[in-house]
Order: C-alpha cells, then sequence, then structure tokens
C-alpha cells in the first residue's frame, strides 16, 4: 500500500485482539524520560521517542497514580451518585464515590474506603469489575469495583469536599449521569461497567 491509498482493515474477532502483536512497539525507540515538574498529587513529563519514520518526538504525560470509581448498591435496589463540586473544573458533577487509590492499597481496600469516607456507606461485598487506562495522556490505571450490603454511617470527609448524597433506582443510574451536558467520563464508564456485567 502506498500514501493515499486506503488501507484495507483485517477482520478480527475479539479472541484475536486479547493481545497485542508480539512486535507491537519494536520499531519504536524511547531516547529519554524527563520529569519536569512534580508536587505531591502528580508528576509530568515526556518520552522522548525515535519513531519507525526516522523522526524524534516528545509524548507528553501526567502521572496521578491509581484511582478507583465505585457502583455500591442498596438493599433497595439504587444506586448511590454524588452531587460534588470540583474546583478543577469549575463546575459540579454527578458522579459515583471514588478517589485517588493510596499507596498499598487494592482497588477494592481503596473503594471501601472511599465510599465510607463520601458516604457514610460501608460495604458488606465487594468485587472489582474492571481496571483500564482511561486516556494516553494519564499514566494511570482506573478501576471499577461494585459494593452492596451497605450498612449506613457518618461519613469521614476532607475540609472542603462539598458533597451531596442521592441514591436513585439502578434502572437509572445512566440515564440521571447522561442528563447532564457533559457527563463526567468517572461515572459514566463505570456504570456502564456494571450494567454490562449484568448489575444494573
Amino acid at each position: 500500500m502506498t500514501d493515499g491509498e486506503p488501507a484495507e482493515p483485517t477482520a478480527a474477532s475479539a479472541a484475536d485482539l486479547a493481545e497485542p502483536p508480539a512486535d507491537a512497539g519494536a520499531d519504536w525507540t524511547r531516547l529519554d524520560t524527563e520529569v519536569v515538574w512534580e508536587n505531591p498529587y502528580f508528576e509530568a513529563g515526556y518520552d522522548e521517542y525515535r519513531q519507525p519514520d526516522g523522526d524524534v518526538s516528545r509524548y507528553y504525560w501526567i502521572d496521578p497514580g491509581d484511582f478507583v470509581a465505585v457502583v455500591a448498591e442498596t438493599a433497595d435496589g439504587e444506586v448511590v451518585l454524588l452531587e460534588q463540586y470540583d474546583a478543577r473544573l469549575d463546575r459540579s458533577l454527578l458522579t459515583v464515590p471514588g478517589g485517588a487509590v493510596d499507596d498499598g492499597e487494592s482497588f477494592v481496600d481503596a473503594g471501601v474506603r472511599e465510599l465510607r469516607e463520601e458516604t457514610g456507606f460501608r460495604a458488606g461485598e465487594t468485587e472489582l469489575l474492571e481496571a483500564f487506562e482511561p486516556t494516553a495522556w494519564t499514566r494511570m490505571t482506573q478501576a471499577v469495583v461494585y459494593a452492596s450490603d451497605l450498612e449506613p454511617g457518618a461519613p469521614e470527609r476532607e475540609g472542603g469536599e462539598d458533597i451531596e448524597v442521592y441514591t436513585v433506582p439502578r434502572e437509572d443510574a445512566i440515564a440521571a449521569v447522561r442528563s447532564r451536558e457533559v457527563p463526567f467520563a468517572a461515572s459514566l464508564v463505570s456504570l456502564l461497567v456494571a450494567r454490562d456485567e449484568g448489575l444494573l
């Protein structure tokens, strides 16, 4: 194939795509990695690569650490959602409970902690549903944890957390999040994963 000709896709099944090709990235050479800024919350930097065509380019990234989102369902079949102002986006978000994974924590342990801190609910049953990389810009893994057998309690919020807790019928949770002009990805993706698992 030459430039300008349409690419011919290769037919494949999901099983065919479960692993990357053995030679993926073989023609890319990382020349350097630089951390150009860091603070207690994340690092930012770039990797310099020689591309397959011989050109050298920088690929920028941030590393904020891993994140967990919790799809929590009450005994009445309602999903816990939060209305939470986020100063970074300068708007209020409708989202599921969640937050950063502390060093040494599993995704499930972090999800249990974040659920308790933000909502007061204590989870009796938990399950890790999925872990994925949300974007190529961020060097992080985001996980979705499903929590049930909830017991109410007092939240343990940090200063500055402005949160209103709601419960909505599980069949309405996705529609509620999608009703916003710009849905928040962490909540939307987490709820879609739970639905795909047959939980919503």
